[in-house]
């Protein structure tokens, strides 16, 4: 391996190397939204991320001839050996130049690590746990990620697979110009629901968002529990996240529907900010921060993105389920959308949830992104 040096990072110089590995390797990629540099090392601390709480982390970094090359995530996190496969393991905050022995390097040493912790199985990427960014782009590599979504170079998935990686699941982003009007036969179901079910649909109450948000968390719970790599996220990283999302949920929204008085399903919607991180090279200061609060405040996003949407499992596989799920989408599209918005990306979608993927399909929307998860057994 001429020239190229692997080491486990310790220390605050050598997290802001590891942190900076993208800037190595996108500067040609117009797609490439740089990160803001404070939230991903927030997101790596040990002391502002719940995922800590009940999971441990290590991170790689590869350099040649002194240059940072590469760089890699290995994870354990406690509820997946709870409500998951036991014994599994991800990597994840993979970044690699267009070399093999680099990859393969960076999955031996987090192989390594994830083995001296019984783990006999490793899955990825996940940047950290499955609730945050997960997946490797495959597909849809010319238009930006949205909001919390990742971004990656072409040749990855040549460099996982041949590192003995096979596939584990794709997860799907659609996308929609929100201008467009419904087909004739979902106004239909629509205008059902609208007078022969009892339902109702309300943005939660601005003034008593963290009551409201725990309602759409437990709605989450009920929604997503079966679905392939779900793991409850803790009250701490409950908290966490009403926390984050407030910070956006001015310029968004979040959707409640009832049905007979029951709390059925909800739709979250926020604004794309990657719109206006472009230019600001993953930096606040000096400046940065007044340009991006000068935007959040008068500029406007012309894609938002729902991150996260369900419909309660007594509703799922019946009509009325479908109704909740399209009359949220409906209401969101006509009296939510933030001003100036013409497209929307839902995602991620899992690949096996054929009901969701249906109902989303025959409301117009076409797949635009392909995330891979990969598997490998070590």
């Amino acid at each position: 391996m001429s020239g190229l040096t692997l080491k486990q990072v310790e220390g605050r110089r050598e997290l802001e190397r590891f942190m900076r590995v993208p800037w190595q390797l996108y500067g040609n990629d117009p797609a490439w939204v740089p990160p803001l540099l404070q939230q991903v090392k927030e997101r790596l601390s040990r002391r502002h991320n719940p995922y800590f709480e009940h999971a441990e982390a290590a991170y790689f970094l590869a350099e040649r001839d002194g240059q940072p090359v590469g760089r890699i995530s290995a994870q354990v996190c406690q509820l997946v050996q709870e409500y998951q496969e036991a014994g599994t393991g991800h990597f994840g905050m993979f970044e690699c130049e267009d070399r093999q022995e680099t990859a393969d390097a960076l999955f031996d040493a987090g192989a390594q690590w994830l083995r001296q912790r019984e783990m006999k199985r490793v899955l990825g990427p996940v940047d950290l746990s499955i609730n945050d960014e997960i997946g490797m782009l495959i597909d849809g590599f010319d238009r930006s990620p949205c909001v919390m979504m990742g971004h990656h170079l072409p040749y990855y998935q040549s460099l996982v697979e041949k590192s003995g990686f096979r596939k584990e699941i794709d997860l799907f982003a659609y996308y929609k110009n929100i201008k467009e009007p419904f087909s004739d036969r979902i106004e239909k179901i629509i205008k059902w629901a609208n007078s022969d079910v009892n339902m109702k649909i309300r943005a939660v109450a601005k003034k008593d968002y963290d009551r409201e948000l725990r309602k759409v968390l437990d709605i989450f719970r009920d929604a997503w529990c079966d679905n392939w790599g779900y793991v409850p996220p803790t009250d701490a990283e409950v908290d966490h996240l009403i926390k984050q999302m407030r910070q956006v949920l001015d310029r968004g929204a979040v959707l409640l529907s009832e049905v007979d008085g029951e709390l059925a399903g909800f739709i979250v919607v926020l604004p794309n900010v990657n719109e206006y991180l472009r230019d600001l090279d993953g930096r606040l200061l000096p400046m940065g921060w007044l340009r991006l609060l000068m935007r959040l405040k008068f500029s406007t996003c012309e894609t938002v993105r729902v991150p996260l949407m369900g419909v309660r499992k007594k509703f799922q596989r019946k009509r009325v389920g479908a109704a909740v799920a399209l009359a949220l989408i409906d209401t969101l599209r006509k009296e939510y959308m933030p001003a100036g918005a013409t497209y929307c990306e839902m995602s991620w979608i899992l690949e096996t949830n054929s009901p969701m993927r249906g109902i989303l399909e025959s409301a117009g929307c076409e797949r635009d992104k392909i995330y891979r998860v990969f598997s490998k057994d070590i």
